[in-house]
């Protein structure tokens, strides 16, 4: 037998000669397992009685090569069975015996004496330890449970400097930290020398940078039982870990935790800040990068001494001012404000921008109507300061009004920076929020103008520009206009991959593939490397997905269409000038309604409107809350098998809701005109029907409708179906009174409006009764209602 065996490179451990009984071959795995072993068998010529053939393991070497960089050795690799392996246990224990005896003790023989020097020997070269070490801390040779008795194993003198390149060898891969832990605890007990103060604070580091917080607790609290310090580095690192992770409160106790026992870094000069760092004001600015100033002004109020000399005072001021605006909390960020410009601190553009930012984001959700002023305000007061706005400043204002869908406003503001009014030029990044809400809300030929006047007054536009706008178009159906946008983006040379991978799916998904054929033809004979599928172009393994309105080619056939087309759009956008949503179509006490397009199709949009007598937080909660209770009841109403119009949309900024557009006539119209227009007594028995089996569907639900009058349902002109709206004062109910008021409330409808169809309510109860499974309770509160009316108390 003879055995070969390399460390430094690849390496292999071959077993040739005859054998006369089977090898054991676990313990041959269990050796090279020091040597990170990847469990290949490689058939060899020579016969083996066992196996197939003789037995070839390779070790891969060096550990930065990974093994897809390994080239195959030869072509037929056979993987090891599970059940080999057990069905041979009993002889590999056996042989353990015979092995370490035969094969690795000396002999006459050369080559085994250097095996026997490279296995049992605990003279290793530095290069070998390292690899052995990393193998079985960093790498994973062997469970979590194995790395102290594989580092035994080992028998090495673990120097300073060999532990601190192991330890940043695990920074490489995020999932060593509990084996890096493991590590920290064997050289702490079998090791102490090897593990230095600044071995175990650059293993903290690397605890926190993989984001293992539970193993960078453990190794933080062995450091305060040793009574370790940290570096600022390190302390600095930890902090923003946990906050990182939402855990401020435990960031706080760890902080107050090492001050009690005099192990917080000490104050130095260059490690941070403006050339002053301190473990405190490493701790607030940590808090308020993630918003958590309640917290950091405590510390602040705790260590008032040591954070009140220049310039760390300037510095925690300017970072409460950031920690209150991530915050939302207005009122605190311009308290401290004030502070910074009575104390004469010098303000930068990012302070303003901070507060500019929150102020805008508060108005965006409680009132949009202030977004203009207040910000205006705000941009004023940073000129006075002798501040200059920059482009982000503005970008911050038309961010929030382009959420707000404030078309109007937002283009105002552009064409002032775009006219120098402003004291600074629009970025590619101004054009883009603009275009973006143009294209949001069906106004793409103006987009399209606004984006060669950027191009035409040389503001250069980038590929993050092109491709965000044509993933709108593909979003809303406009393919054509998305191809041209794409002309646009290649004119300028700035296509990449990513809009060719977009462009593709969503033609081929939309049944065009000629178009999406071109498109990766064209990338192909680019140069440029798709991440789709190919498979995408097989109209037999593409799904498609057909849209609302198909996309049509420009060619002669539909010019004149197109035209129309283009006519129609720009005369929508004149109308829409003057209204936000559309088509003003009915106006109410609590909202407006709007006929618009909604991805193509025709909707409906309802606006629940501020009202100017509350106070407008108030009012911005109120509406919310009645916003969100209509779209949960319709919602509901509608899967309980009520006929309701379908929500396409909820948008919360503006208070809108956006719904299918129900092409009818009311009920109280068509009540109006019984005995002529064809209103007969059938017609009109079938209305009562629909009426009696929709509400006792809803009650049975547990919904009460709250408004229910001739004026709130419709009748479908293709179908006859009745159609149940405006659930604005809807709510949840099982009381038997509230859905009987709610039938009194149709019934003196009907006996006001339309007397002249005789009983009507007769035939709806009817109806009801046959619908609901709890109409006699509800009929036999009817009745008591009628009796003192609609109203139980005399409040509300």
């Amino acid at each position: 037998m003879s055995v070969c065996l390399g460390v430094r490179s690849i390496c292999f451990l071959t077993v040739t000669g005859p054998v006369t009984q089977p090898w054991p071959l676990r313990p041959v795995l269990r050796v090279a397992q020091q040597f990170r072993v990847h469990r290949e068998l490689v058939p060899r010529a020579a016969p083996f009685p066992c196996y197939p053939a003789a037995a070839t393991t390779r070790l891969l070497r060096p550990p930065s090569a990974s093994p897809r960089s390994i080239a195959p050795l030869t072509a037929e690799v056979v993987q090891i069975r599970e059940e080999a392996v057990m069905a041979t246990a009993m002889a590999m224990r056996r042989s353990v015996t015979a092995l370490s005896q035969s094969a690795l003790a000396p002999s006459s023989r050369p080559g085994c004496r250097r095996i026997h020097r490279a296995l049992c020997s605990t003279a290793w070269q530095d290069g070998e330890s390292e690899a052995a070490v990393r193998d079985i801390v960093c790498f994973g040779a062997g469970s979590l449970d194995e790395v102290g008795s594989s580092l035994d194993r080992l028998n090495l003198a673990f120097s300073p400097a060999l532990v601190r390149r192991v330890v940043d060898s695990c920074s490489e891969r995020s999932d060593s930290g509990r084996r890096l832990l493991r590590f920290l605890s064997w050289c702490r007990s079998k090791n102490p020398g090897g593990l230095g103060d600044r071995e175990h604070d650059r293993a903290i580091s690397v605890l926190a940078q993989m984001g293992d917080l539970t193993a960078m607790r453990i190794a933080v609290g062995d450091g305060e039982k040793d009574g370790r310090r940290m570096t600022p580095e390190t302390f600095t690192a930890v902090v923003e870990a946990l906050v990182k992770a939402g855990k401020e409160d435990e960031a706080v106790r760890l902080f107050r935790g090492l001050e009690r026992q005099k192990l917080l870094p000490q104050q130095s000069v260059g490690a941070g800040g403006d050339g002053i760092w301190s473990s405190s004001l490493a701790m607030v600015q940590a808090l308020c990068m993630k918003g958590y100033a309640r917290e950091a002004q405590g510390v602040v109020w705790h260590h008032k001494s040591e954070l009140s000399m220049e310039p760390l005072v300037s510095i925690v001021q300017r970072s409460l001012l950031h920690g209150w605006c991530v915050h939302g909390n207005a009122k605190e960020a311009r308290r401290v404000l004030d502070d910074i410009k009575s104390s004469g601190c010098p303000m930068g553009l990012p302070s303003f921008n901070d507060f500019l930012n929150c102020v805008c984001h508060r108005n965006l959700k409680f009132n949009p109507s202030a977004l203009v002023p207040e910000a205006m305000d705000i941009l004023t007061e940073m000129r006075s300061c002798g501040v200059t706005p920059a482009a982000s400043s503005f970008n911050i204002l038309l961010s929030c009004l382009g959420r707000a869908r404030r078309v109007k406003e937002a283009y105002r503001i552009l064409y002032l920076m775009r006219e120098g009014k402003e004291g600074c030029s629009p970025d590619w990044v101004s054009y883009y929020l603009v275009v973006k809400v143009l294209f949001l809300t069906g106004r793409i030929i103006r987009g399209k103008r606004l984006i060669d006047e950027m191009l035409e007054n040389g503001v250069p536009p980038t590929a993050k520009f092109f491709h965000g706008l044509i993933g709108i178009l593909c979003g809303t159906e406009e393919v054509d206009h998305a191809l041209d946008m794409f002309k646009i983006m290649k004119s300028c040379q700035l296509v990449d991959t990513h809009t060719y991978d977009l462009l593709i799916e969503k033609f081929c998904r939309n049944g065009s593939f000629e178009i999406g054929k071109e498109l990766w033809d064209d990338a192909t004979k680019s140069g440029i490397v798709l991440g789709c599928s190919e498979d995408l172009l097989d109209p037999l393994k593409t799904e498609v997905f057909r849209p609302v309105r198909p996309a049509e080619s420009r060619t002669s056939e539909n010019h004149r269409s197109l035209f129309h087309f283009e006519y129609t759009l720009n005369f929508m956008d004149i109308s829409q000038e003057q209204q936000d949503f559309g088509v003003l179509l009915k106006q109410g006490a609590e909202g407006r309604v709007f006929v618009s397009t909604f991805v193509g199709q025709k909707c409906v949009i309802k606006e629940r409107f501020s009202k100017k007598y509350r106070h407008p937080l108030l009012d911005s909660k109120l509406t919310l809350k009645r916003l969100n209770a209509e779209a949960r009841c319709i919602t509901k109403a509608r899967r309980l098998g009520v006929p309701t119009p379908v929500l396409y949309a909820v948008d919360p900024l503006p208070h809108t809701l956006t719904f299918e557009y129900v092409d009818g006539l009311c009920v109280k119209d068509i009540l109006l005109g019984f005995g002529s227009d064809g209103i007969n007594e059938e017609r009109l028995n079938d209305i009562a029907t629909q009426i009696g089996n929709a509400v006792g569907k809803l009650h049975d639900g547990g919904l009460v409708h709250g408004d229910l009058t001739t004026s709130n349902m419709m009748i479908k002109n293709n179908t006859n179906q009745l159609v149940l709206i405006d659930f604005g004062l809807s709510f949840t109910s099982a009381i038997p009174e509230d859905k009987a008021v709610d039938l009194y409330v149709l019934e003196r409808a009907l006996i006001s409006m339309h007397s002249s169809c005789g009983d009507v309510m007769g035939k709806i109860l009817s109806a009801y009764r046959k619908a609901s499974r709890q109409w006699c309770s509800t009929t036999n509160k009817l009745a008591q209602v009628r009796q003192r009316g609609r109203k139980r108390t005399m409040i509300g």
